[in-house]
């Protein structure tokens, strides 16, 4: 019988913290939690792969963590802000696909990802919510609260598709998307909605070029 004590590592408690900011996120109501979050997804590899620590148990806490914070978080957060029958439901296809996409995720060996990474699917669906409630009074309440559930079904469906993002964004484009999460954990979301949209959205029109 293993003990937890004997097979944690070192990246297992940084993959924790992204857990507990994903809880942060929806004890708060505040989608900045999932940012911090995302930080913590992004170092747990890293740390695993620097200190020599990588293992199964390692990556099913990976899975199982990303599953609230990048999965239950933004779903709630988007019932809660944007209310009603039509964003229970789209929520709820989210929160879906994204356990499905982190599934299908954990049986590929392939070098690049089958559908839009569920922390990149909540990213963007955040960042876009944070937009709509920045900017409500100017867009209108009644269509923030009917596009917004919409996109969170497009989100959820782009999990589950076999569109193919690239895993590893270069050097440039690391500190660009790093800047900007920093920038959106202090209210300026504007950089980041940039990035989070030119990565949905390249893989798409890429896809369609290709055909």
């Amino acid at each position: 019988m293993f003990k937890i004590k004997d097979i944690i590592t070192i990246s297992d408690y940084v993959t924790i913290l992204n857990i507990v900011f994903g809880m942060l996120a929806i004890l708060f109501h505040d989608f900045r939690f999932i940012y911090i979050a995302i930080v913590f997804d992004a170092m747990d590899g890293y740390v695993a792969r620097k200190t020599n620590t990588v293992s199964d148990f390692g990556a099913e806490l990976d899975s199982i963590c990303d599953v609230v914070s990048f999965g239950v978080a933004p779903a709630y957060l988007v019932y809660y802000y944007f209310e009603g029958t039509f964003s229970l439901i789209t929520s709820l296809v989210f929160l879906i696909c994204g356990a499905l996409r982190l599934a299908r995720f954990g049986i590929l060996d392939v070098k690049y990802f089958v559908g839009l990474p569920i922390p990149a699917g909540a990213l963007v669906l955040s960042i876009i919510c944070e937009l709509f409630l920045k900017y409500s009074n100017v867009i209108g309440y009644n269509f923030t609260d009917i596009i917004v559930p919409i996109l969170t079904l497009v989100f959820g469906l782009l999990m589950i598709s076999d569109i193919k993002y690239p895993k590893y964004p270069n050097k440039i484009g690391m500190a660009i998307f790093a800047i900007s999460l920093i920038l959106a954990v202090f209210g300026i979301f504007e950089p980041l909605a940039v990035c989070a949209i030119g990565y949905v959205g390249y893989s798409v029109l890429k896809m369609d070029i290709e055909k």
